[in-house]
């Protein structure tokens, strides 16, 4: 078998197929850019709307074929849900979310959590407050919920989060009930979420997370080595098959030192600074094949991924501007080596790109989708040439400044660079895909010219002779003219405009049989320019009752008869609304059940009305639901009761002058359920809720 055959099997079989497996008996270089890899010939269909992938950044529920992604520099993330308890008698609830694989290098943190659309704050591991997105702050979720994240393990030394405070050194497996010695949660980051039932405030079941993740790893050379190396999430490479020097040497020809030289960009301050010149920022998903990832990373960071023969390893070269002495040196292809004559191509006018337009995940947005574009001036196309946009994403970018130097070396590099390829004699074995050669032909009229090898093909001809066929793109310093970027600019919330009122509005009588009218003078009077509560009792509705009460853990094991669950409690409705109001009730049914059983749910509401004379009461009951004979196995059913009622007298018999006083309400019900209460199991009806809403809906005023 030819050696450069030997050489592509070898290496598709290692990352999982790609570029390196395409041609055999070729040598491709790995991790080109789209506009690049087009004009080599090699077709990549540009990767645009694909959906979400299971491996990254979504919150998906458990599922067997869930994987972890790979969390590198700094990404907005989420991630499956991998465990979940309930405890203190179904009131709370704890989620286990991983978020990523932990690297083999690299210290994770977290700079910030989203619970739906809010950011969270926190003293120790518990929310004290929340931030909208118009920056407004709010008390609502304090003390109910709760966050560790933790890395590598599930002991208190693996806590991330919070780093200091009530949590920072509690072990996971004191905070999900059922786990013990044996849920060690090894080689992973992931955070262990508790939230406490509040029905008023919206908390009845897991939000939408997103959690601000910082990992050190993040300089494309670390990253790559760390992936190539990785045998867990990577392609396990050991060192012997890496030139390792080529990814994470310091020197500018070398890609971690290339990446961490410093560029400059101008800031939303409007203000010059500098900025590594690449970073890796996101998520690769262990779905994909090791080549995909690797392909993903370089393109981040314009890095050629190829394999070098002359040493058997793989390693990195920088798609960057060589110096005068490196031209010096390059490797020169005349008519001492050449045995083919040489092929130009060059893409035609109507195939030409003059844009290129990159997707990104924008940090300044929370990692939503944002796009770069860049152009061909005018002044540079050639007459006629029509408009052709090449679309593509980044997955490893999450700045505009960086997608936009890329998209530009891009662009230059697919629409300026012509691309020969020959038949070298066997010296064009030395030659290492990514290399820069010099070519000297008559012919073209050239002299020393430079191009950058993108492919070799080994060829064994009918002499037995062996040769190799070289693909070369045109090098020119041009390709790397840095370009003036400035920071995406801060998007402020918009709010709606307040809109002044010009001229007084009358308030309007509610209850007159002539219609609407000015009113007169105010029942109550007034103090000042101020309406007293007296004086604008008659225009409000009324009677919007609600009340979240105590859980009852001390239900008595019975069926048919309903009991009381809560004290009544009583509220004055004087001057209320005369009208129709909805009553609805809910309530969570707790306990360990191992045989079937019954359940029972209503509420009861007291009205009483008077006039000068008289007071009456009338009993409103029903409208809960009953179910018998559940199955043991089956989750305990949600409880709920509804029920209209009117406050007008006249609808029950009543004289028209008697006027609302009071309601008493009771929540009542029943249930044999079983219990364990030694594991935290009682009989309970809990996270109780009523509430008593006006309807208006088709009444005539």
């Amino acid at each position: 078998m030819a050696v450069f055959t030997f050489i592509a099997q070898a290496i598709g079989t290692a990352l999982g197929g790609g570029f390196f497996a395409t041609l055999a008996g070729s040598i491709i270089a790995g991790g080109l850019a789209y506009g690049t890899a087009r004009a080599l010939g090699v077709f990549k269909a540009p990767e645009l709307d694909q959906g979400a992938n299971p491996g990254t950044r979504i919150q998906l529920p458990p599922a067997t074929d869930n994987k972890l992604p790979v969390l590198y520099g700094n990404a907005f993330t989420s991630g499956p849900i991998f465990d979940a308890a309930i405890s203190n008698e179904n009131q709370t609830m704890t989620y286990c979310i991983a978020l990523s694989e932990e690297t083999q290098t690299g210290t994770f943190s977290c700079d910030k959590v989203f619970m739906n659309d809010v950011e969270l704050g926190f003293t120790g591991n518990t929310v004290t407050s929340h931030i909208d997105p118009n920056q407004s702050s709010n008390t609502t979720y304090a003390n109910k919920v709760r966050l560790n994240i933790y890395q590598g393990g599930s002991s208190g030394s693996d806590v991330i989060f919070p780093t200091t405070g009530t949590g920072n050194t509690t072990a996971a497996t004191a905070i999900v009930p059922h786990w013990g010695a044996n849920h060690t949660a090894n080689n992973m980051v992931y955070a262990v979420l508790q939230l406490d039932y509040d029905a008023e405030n919206g908390i009845t079941q897991l939000p939408r997370m997103t959690f601000k993740m910082r990992n050190t790893l993040s300089n494309p050379g670390d990253v790559l080595y760390d992936y190539l190396t990785s045998d867990r999430y990577g392609a396990g490479l050991v060192n012997a098959q890496i030139d390792i020097n080529s990814i994470t040497g310091t020197a500018n020809t070398q890609m971690k030192g290339y990446c961490a030289e410093q560029v400059n960009y101008v800031n939303q301050a409007n203000a010059t600074v500098t900025h590594d010149r690449y970073n890796i920022n996101g998520m690769l998903s262990t779905f994909d094949t090791c080549s995909t990832n690797i392909d993903k990373i370089c393109q981040s960071a314009a890095t050629f991924f190829t394999y070098k023969v002359k040493d058997g390893k793989f390693g990195a070269i920088p798609n960057r501007a060589l110096s005068t002495a490196e031209k010096a040196n390059c490797l020169v292809y005349n008519d001492d080596n050449i045995v083919s004559k040489i092929d130009i191509s060059s893409t035609e006018l109507y195939a030409l790109y003059n844009g290129v337009e990159i997707e990104f995940a924008d940090s300044t947005i929370k990692d939503q989708v944002n796009t770069v574009k860049v152009e061909t001036p005018a002044g540079d196309r050639n007459a006629n040439e029509p408009d052709n946009v090449l679309k593509y994403k980044l997955d490893m970018v999450n700045d505009n400044m960086r997608a936009e130097a890329l998209a530009n070396i891009d662009l230059n590099q697919s629409r300026v660079g012509t691309v020969i390829q020959f038949v070298a004699d066997f010296s064009g074995l030395q030659t290492d895909v990514g290399d820069v050669i010099k070519v000297t032909n008559s012919l073209y009229g050239w002299t020393d010219k430079l191009f950058r090898v993108l492919r070799c093909t080994e060829r064994q001809e009918e002499t037995g002779m062996i040769t190799v066929e070289i693909s070369a793109m045109e090098y020119s310093d041009d390709y790397y003219v840095e370009q003036t970027i400035t920071q995406n600019p801060v998007r402020i919330p918009i709010d709606l405009p307040r809109i002044p009122i010009v001229t007084p509005l009358p308030i309007p009588i509610a209850f007159s049989d002539q219609g609407y009218s000015n009113v007169g003078t105010l029942p109550g009077g007034t103090y000042g320019n101020v309406i007293t509560n007296d004086g604008m009792k008659t225009f409000g509705p009324g009677v919007q009752l609600t009340d979240s009460p105590a859980a009852n853990s001390n239900v008595t094991s019975g069926t048919g008869t309903f009991l009381d669950i809560i004290p009544e409690e009583s509220y004055d409705i004087t001057d209320s609304d005369i009208g129709d109001y909805e009553f609805k009730s809910i309530a969570v049914l707790g306990g360990a059940p191992t045989i079937p059983y019954d359940v029972g749910f209503s509420q009861n509401i007291t009205l009483t009305w008077a006039n000068a004379t008289n007071t009456v009461s009338n009993v409103f009951s029903g409208g809960g639901v009953e179910f018998s004979n559940i199955p043991a196995s089956n989750n305990p059913p949600q409880l709920s009761g509804a029920r209209k009622i009117s406050t007008d007298p006249t609808v029950h018999g009543y004289p028209a002058d008697m006027k609302p006083q009071t309601a008493n309400i009771k929540l009542v019900g029943y249930t044999d359920i079983t219990e364990d209460t030694a594991n935290g199991f009682p009989r309970v009806f809990g996270g109780l809720n009523y509430e008593m809403l006006r309807v208006t809906k088709g009444e005539k005023f």
